[in-house]
């Protein structure tokens, strides 16, 4: 059996990691930086400003990230010393980003990013120690280990105190 185009996952895995799922906006945007990292870089995985020009992977949760890496012509892995997209998606746009390994996500969940290590730059559903930039989970794919993410909004809850009121 085929899959159209509008089938957007399978247990063939049609949704691949950085495929952009939705974008309606006009402030979601794709450009390209230069990787000088001497490094090939995933697709679908997050990366930060690189202080000697274009990107380079997150090693730190202080890092400032820069954006996601967009699947284009080199397919899986984006090689070493290549301009590359880096898409900035905005709310209600969805892009397909690459997973922690073993990883259950469910429509709905977080995501964080992980900021060290070999997983540095893949999502997670795990807050503790990893990076929050306010997505979720808007689609999990059965075939590959990647979910489309899409952007919320910052929510918080006002917490009741005693004392004197303002």
């Amino acid at each position: 059996m085929g899959y159209s185009f509008t089938s957007w996952d399978s247990e063939q895995g049609t949704m691949q990691p950085g495929s952009i799922y939705r974008v309606s906006s006009s402030d979601s945007k794709v450009w390209g930086e230069e990787n000088l990292t001497g490094k090939d870089l995933l697709c679908g995985t997050f990366v930060t400003v690189n202080p000697n020009g274009g990107i380079k992977p997150i090693e730190s949760a202080n890092d400032l990230i820069h954006g996601i890496i967009v699947r284009d012509i080199y397919g899986d892995v984006h090689p070493a010393n290549r301009q590359i997209n880096i898409g900035h998606f905005s709310h209600g746009d969805s892009v397909v980003a690459l997973a922690v390994s073993g990883v259950t996500l469910k429509r709905g969940d977080r995501v964080y990013i992980i900021p060290t290590g070999d997983d540095s730059g893949k999502i997670t559903n795990v807050a503790e120690g990893n990076i929050d930039l306010g997505y979720w989970v808007e689609r999990v794919s059965n075939g590959n280990n990647c979910a489309a993410i899409t952007l919320g909004y910052v929510q918080s809850v006002k917490i009741e105190t005693k004392g004197a009121k303002a």
